[in-house]
């Protein structure tokens, strides 16, 4: 059963700021900035309203942080079979209904590819952060 009360809010806000982190990380120019940008067909990052985005981006993260904690409470897994749901929603939920998308709208694999190693890196983070702390 689930109990609001006793979820780790700590954890809950350290796992979003990881997962911004790790976002932030695979989408800036020491990993996947230059073939993203690419593969998008644009030239360069366009900067409008930035903080907006950044804020935006980091509540979305948070959401998905406060999400698995209430997944992991209702579950009460052990960390390694906890992982294997972050891999799992990851792979079979979020990268799948996203390469629906992508499907449709005739994105390229890169691209697609990209997008899934961002969930299953991201989402592992997050769930580690919640089962340790």
């Amino acid at each position: 059963m689930l109990d609001i009360g006793a979820l780790n809010y700590l954890a809950i806000l350290l796992a979003g700021g990881a997962k911004f982190f790790v976002g932030g990380l695979l989408f800036s120019k020491i990993i996947f900035d230059t073939l993203w940008l690419q593969e998008l067909g644009i030239s360069n990052k366009s900067y409008v309203s930035f903080i907006n985005k950044l804020l935006a981006r980091f509540g979305l993260c948070l959401l998905v942080s406060f999400s698995f904690s209430v997944l992991l409470q209702m579950l009460a897994l052990d960390l390694r079979s906890s992982i294997a749901v972050a891999v799992i929603v990851a792979i079979g939920i979020t990268s799948a209904q996203l390469g629906l998308s992508f499907s449709h709208d005739g994105r390229n694999i890169k691209l697609f590819l990209i997008y899934a190693i961002q969930s299953v890196a991201e989402f592992v983070i997050v769930v580690l952060i919640l089962c340790l702390m």
